[in-house]
């Protein structure tokens, strides 16, 4: 009320040169006051950029799982789909199986049966084996009676024609001599046809 008061008493004591400068001062306070709201929206609007800017980025973040999703979706129903086929193979398959099995099992049984038949044989065939080694052992004996009988010839034929060994050993050394003596005639003939 007093700021009142003195606002008045300088209109009346100035005039009207009072209230232009009043004007001035509010225009002046009001600028002041924009300029603060401005700066005020300027950062406002930098931060809602970049806050703009994020969610942008989250929701591309989002369309890029939200379509990785779909994809999985998708290979996750093809894949359910041969699933469903290969069980209905996988169970074909089984029913073969189980043919196939009972086949092997009348298999079996027959291999059985031959088995038993085989171990009949096997016993013939090892009981003909000894007979055949107790043959054997005798012929090996009667070979070492007939090889002692040889030793004993060759032993006799060495003790009673001891002379046929020395006239074999002077029958070589005649023999080399006569060689060399060839020999050396040829190299003589040889030598006068050159000559």
């Amino acid at each position: 009320m007093e700021k009142a008061m003195e606002e008045e008493q300088l209109i009346s004591d100035f005039g009207s040169g009072y209230e232009d400068y009043k004007e001035r001062r509010d225009l002046l306070k009001e600028i002041e006051e924009l300029k603060k709201i401005k700066l005020f929206l300027d950062e406002e609007d930098i931060r809602l950029a970049r806050e703009t800017e994020i969610l942008s980025g989250e929701l591309e973040g989002i369309d890029i799982a939200l379509s990785s999703a779909n994809t999985h979706i998708l290979s996750f129903e093809k894949r359910k789909k041969e699933c469903r086929k290969n069980i209905e193979l996988l169970q074909n398959k089984k029913e073969e199986m189980i043919k196939e099995l009972d086949k092997l099992h009348l298999k079996m049984r027959a291999l059985k049966a031959e088995e038993k038949s085989s171990a009949a044989i096997d016993k013939n065939l090892r009981s003909e084996l000894n007979a055949i080694n107790s043959e054997k052992s005798r012929v090996v004996k009667r070979l070492d009676i007939v090889k002692a009988g040889i030793r004993a010839i060759a032993k006799d034929q060495t003790e009673r024609l001891p002379n046929l060994e020395g006239c074999d050993s002077i029958l070589k050394q005649v023999y080399n001599v006569l060689r060399e003596t060839q020999d050396r005639m040829e190299v003589s003939v040889l030598m006068k046809k050159g000559m």
